[in-house]
């Protein structure tokens, strides 16, 4: 004969064991909230990286136009050309090495467009005297020209210039 508490126990409805773990419904909602979340965070990010790494290419642009305008004043002409990601000699004394004129994705080129006698050698740019950037990051070029409000054109593929002396204005 059985007692009361094992005919209770009997009836009771037999409870699953969750130790079998997640079911593939549960997962594949997780990983959709998951990916959800990703669309809409990585483009913001990636924005963000873009849009800072502007800011700091106008920064040094600011930078070294006021090094040229000091070196003009002292001097009474403009730095020399030299090659792409090099920093005019002419500079290293006002700008005592703040500028890293080479990074990973782009480079900085000082431009000087005149002759001896203060002629164009480049007139179709408009340009005398400008500070580029070269890229082959179109979107990084395309966030220079969203945020910096003054004079900059595309001169060559590649290069965005920032006008530091205008020809013809």
């Amino acid at each position: 004969m059985t007692t009361a508490a094992e005919r209770t126990a009997e009836r009771a409805p037999v409870k699953r064991s969750r130790e079998a773990g997640y079911t593939l419904l549960e997962l594949m909602i997780t990983c959709c909230v998951i990916g959800i979340i990703a669309n809409i965070a990585i483009p913001e990010l990636y924005e963000s990286l873009y849009r800072a790494k502007a800011s700091r290419i106008i920064e040094d642009f600011n930078t070294v136009r006021l090094a040229v305008h000091q070196q003009y004043a002292d001097h009474s002409y403009y730095p020399l050309e030299v090659s792409a990601g090099v920093e005019p000699p002419e500079l290293t004394p006002y700008l005592q090495n703040r500028i890293l004129w080479t990074h990973e994705d782009y480079q900085y080129d000082w431009e000087l467009w005149m002759d001896g006698s203060g002629n164009p050698t480049q007139p179709s740019t408009g340009v005398l005297v400008g500070f580029s950037i070269s890229t082959q990051d179109a979107h990084l070029a395309d966030w220079l020209k969203k945020l910096y409000k003054g004079r900059i054109i595309d001169t060559i593929p590649d290069h965005t210039t920032f006008v530091i002396e205008p020809y013809g204005t």
